[in-house]
């Protein structure tokens, strides 16, 4: 009957951890909503339009304003907000971005309420692959700016001095290289931030072993490279990476140095007036202008490494 009873009782823990909305604020602080309370939440109608291949899909949802709510909860000032699904899901904005529109929390659809008491978040004025099923955690975050690279290196020549795989577990018809054996060669940490920002300008940022353990940096036919990892579902394997950032060393693609001056801002880099390039060869090190070496790409080639200043 005892050990009956502790089961019972470690089974009810679980679902309630599970069936629960946690929010941590910015000093580390953690609350938990149960999701079952927030279901007896007075519920509005939401409605939305959405096109894929042709088809505009009308819905009909059922819940309440987010941004409302999570303002009501008094939870102190935040610069970036992220939204965290159970397998993982992530979305960040900023604060401006997530106070300049509406989010919902919708429970039902077409009246009828989700299995499990899950929990969607839907943003009406952003694309669907921002919106999260199955919310989980919601993270308020204080600005960090991410560190500025202290080294930067041409992606394909270093990936090139690499054991490239052939089908690297769990993976099938896939040729790449596992990030635990090349992100060591960038950073020595124990555990890395890593951010990707890919040719059509998104960006992501993960964090190795976390969302990163047994991923693959995949390389294409056309000499592009993606992201696979078995601990993020796959709608966020970022395609056509063109920039890597761990921690503080970048590979950067030589085709894409112009998107350094996109990423200055997206980053939260400082920058000056007079920023140039130091850019280190084997018997040279060359001093050029930041726009100089930019419309010039080709003295790049054969570096060993390069730094902004």
């Amino acid at each position: 009957m005892t050990r009956f009873y502790l089961l019972t009782m470690l089974f009810t823990c679980i679902c309630i951890s599970v069936n629960a909305l946690e929010i941590i604020n910015t000093n580390g602080i953690s609350k938990e909503y149960d999701n079952a309370g927030l279901y007896k939440h007075e519920r509005q109608e939401l409605k939305t339009s959405r096109e894929k291949d042709g088809v505009v899909r009308l819905n009909n949802w059922q819940g309440f304003r987010f941004d409302v709510w999570l303002k009501e909860q008094d939870l102190g000032q935040f610069s970036n907000i992220r939204f965290e699904s159970e397998d993982k899901y992530l979305v960040t904005l900023s604060s401006e971005e997530f106070q300049a529109m509406e989010s919902w929390i919708v429970v039902a659809q077409d009246e009828k309420d989700f299995e499990g008491n899950s929990l969607r978040l839907i943003f009406p004025s952003l694309r669907e692959m921002q919106w999260v099923r199955d919310l989980s955690r919601v993270v308020l975050e204080n600005f960090k700016a991410l560190p500025y690279p202290s080294k930067f290196m041409l992606m394909k020549p270093f990936l090139d001095s690499q054991n490239l795989l052939n089908e690297p577990k769990p993976f099938v018809n896939t040729e790449g290289w596992y990030f635990s054996e090349f992100l060591p060669q960038l950073s020595e940490s124990k555990e890395h931030q890593v951010v990707f920002y890919s040719r059509d300008g998104l960006k992501q940022n993960l964090n190795y072993p976390y969302h990163l353990e047994g991923a693959v940096l995949e390389k294409t036919k056309e000499d592009t490279y993606n992201l696979k990892s078995p601990q993020i579902p796959g709608g966020m394997w970022l395609r056509d990476i063109v920039y890597l950032q761990c921690d503080g060393t970048a590979l950067i693609e030589q085709s894409s140095l112009n998107s350094l001056i996109a990423l200055h801002k997206l980053l939260g880099w400082d920058s000056n007036p007079g920023l140039s390039f130091s850019i280190h060869k084997a018997d040279e090190v060359l001093q050029l202008g930041f726009a100089d070496a930019l419309a010039e790409p080709q003295v790049f080639e054969g570096a060993l490494f390069f730094e902004l200043k």
